[in-house]
């Protein structure tokens, strides 16, 4: 099997894996080296290194597949990816992996994470990021003078993991309404280098654009979520949320700067961009509102309503080009994009369509309700929002074109 993987790295001039581009790891030397250490006769593996290594190959193998790889001609590699993913899980589910820490570890079960979103399962994504976070901290990742006795290409490879695991941590805090494994004030590691080489530098500025928006995703749960740390005063929760938007607006500027020319595989990285505005405008939709509520109700601001719409525009948009590319499934679309979304969007529109009786927004709910036709069957998690967006939609539809007063508030 190692053979098998890094003979399809070394002319990596052809293609190198998109799961390779960025993000966790880039570097084609620590795969190698991982399955050197997992296979090698004279040195037995630990079980970070196994669980790590089948982790990694996992998606490497799944990658091939989906891409219709030259190595899919000469093996059957769905042999190979049931026999790596049943050692992975294996593996991640002893006490080691889980709890003492280690770079093998951490990337295991953050390989672990990338596995949980695959399917549908946010809850144990939480806790394999909350062991990461923790082992990422006991081997003092999150502090510069951690590296300054460290060779600089194991530097770079635990500060991408050390990133890379921050990014899911803030993310999924957010989005579950969950405290933030890492306390920001603790936090000097530097960001990742760029590398300089056109085919990667675009894969690693995104990564630092992920970066970024974690730490906007921090601000707005710990300063207008959290109930131990939110700003009370209604005049400097306005400001903080005033000056965090324009903090966004210059987040989507410097990404929408990002020069993909010479990229490798620039089909991927730009419907990537798709996903990024999803996830923008989703933020920015919980950011105006947690301004929404008042002494009277729900207040719907315009800027709340028009983030929240952009991000259902988002995903209709983002939607077809996954489809026409056949990168993802259908299932596995709701799965990696729309499950791991907030789904505060669509009850602003939903309760914006109810108060003011706006048809438009009715025929938006209808819209997504029927791309969520291509998936609902695909998992239970998935079947289950299906039912609570028809039950909203039907809802809103028959409120709008009812006679009934309408309720709530809109700020036009």
């Amino acid at each position: 099997m190692r053979n098998d993987i890094t003979a399809y790295h070394k002319p990596k001039l052809a293609r190198r894996p998109i799961f390779l581009s960025s993000y966790a790891t880039s570097d084609l030397q620590l795969v190698e080296n991982l399955c050197q250490s997992g296979y090698s006769i004279t040195r037995q593996a630990s079980v970070g290194q196994i669980a790590s290594m089948h982790g990694v190959l996992f998606f490497v193998v799944k990658e091939l597949i989906v891409m219709n790889a030259q190595l899919c001609q000469s093996f059957d590699l769905f042999i190979h990816l049931a026999h790596c993913e049943q050692i992975f899980i294996a593996a991640i589910e002893t006490y080691d992996v889980l709890v003492v820490p280690s770079f093998e570890n951490i990337l295991a079960l953050t390989m672990g994470m990338l596995k949980a979103q695959g399917e549908a399962k946010p809850s144990l994504f939480w806790t394999l990021v909350s062991a990461a976070a923790t082992q990422c901290q006991s081997l003092g990742y999150h502090r510069e003078t951690t590296y300054e006795n460290i060779v600089s290409r194991k530097a770079d490879n635990i500060r991408r993991l050390f990133w890379t695991v921050y990014i899911f941590d803030k993310y999924m805090s957010l989005l579950l309404g969950h405290v933030s494994n890492f306390e920001s004030l603790k936090i000097d590691a530097r960001h990742p280098a760029v590398p300089t080489d056109p085919a990667l530098r675009p894969w690693d500025e995104t990564f630092l654009m992920g970066i970024k928006m974690a730490e906007l995703q921090d601000r707005i749960f710990t300063c207008l979520y959290s109930p131990a740390t939110s700003i009370k005063v209604p005049c400097e929760r306005a400001r903080f949320i005033s000056d965090l938007a324009s903090a966004m607006e210059q987040w989507q500027f410097e990404l929408k700067q990002i020069n993909s020319e010479g990229v490798d595989n620039p089909q991927v990285l730009n419907m990537s961009r798709g996903n990024w505005d999803i996830s923008f405008y989703s933020t920015l939709t919980l950011l105006f509102h947690a301004s929404s509520t008042t002494e009277t109700g729900i207040q719907i601001s315009s800027q709340c309503f028009n983030a929240a719409r952009n991000s259902l525009l988002a995903h209709l948009d983002c939607f077809p080009q996954y489809q026409k590319s056949k990168l993802l499934s259908d299932g596995e679309y709701f799965n990696w994009i729309l499950l791991f979304s907030s789904f505060t969007p669509f009850l602003i529109i939903f309760l914006h369509a109810i108060s003011t009786k706006d048809t438009a927004s009715v025929t938006l709910l209808t819209q997504v309700l029927a791309t969520f036709e291509n998936f609902r069957q695909a998992y239970q998690s998935s079947e289950r929002l299906y039912e609570i967006c028809a039950t909203f939609t039907q809802i809103a539809d028959k409120l709008v074109h009812s006679q009934r007063s309408s309720i709530g508030i809109y700020d036009q």
